[in-house]
């Protein structure tokens, strides 16, 4: 069975992440997917988790089948390197993606300079994708091309 992983962690910087509408639209796409899906909840009772509720009860009925990981990251980390493919933004999920071959799609935003994206950017043996959010004329554009990005 096909599973994909999920983080919209931003390591309380807020300049990383594109938006509520964004992360609705991922999550009602990653529900549509033949796999079971993981979303990280990030700190309990925190701004993360709230936006992963959110997003996921967005998706309506499709959004059952979504199972939200309130556990440590060790454990999230743990079914990253067992899962089939991994989205989130700029952050710790993204490495252990990357170190682990799973192949990922990675949404950078809110980086200081050049050298820090090249610093952070992902890699390792499988297929890594980096949506840099700056290329992009708005985020509705990031959205088509993330999704496209997100097939099995």
């Amino acid at each position: 069975a096909q599973v994909v992983t999920a983080s919209f962690g931003v390591g309380e910087n807020p300049a990383k992440r594109v938006d509520d509408l964004f992360e609705q639209e991922i999550v009602t796409h990653l529900a549509t997917l033949p796999a079971q899906v993981f979303i990280d909840a990030g700190a309990p009772g925190g701004e993360e988790e709230a936006r992963v509720r959110a997003a996921v009860g967005h998706a309506g009925a499709a959004g059952q089948r979504i199972g939200i990981h309130t556990g440590s990251f060790a454990s999230f980390a743990a079914m990253i390197a067992a899962s089939n493919l991994y989205f989130g933004y700029d952050s710790a999920g993204q490495h252990v993606a990357a170190a682990m071959g799973v192949p990922l799609v990675s949404v950078f935003k809110g980086f200081a300079n050049e050298r820090m994206l090249a610093r952070w950017s992902p890699s390792g043996p499988g297929p890594v994708t980096v949506l840099r959010a700056d290329r992009f004329e708005d985020a509705g554009s990031l959205l088509e091309t993330a999704i496209q990005a997100l097939s099995l």
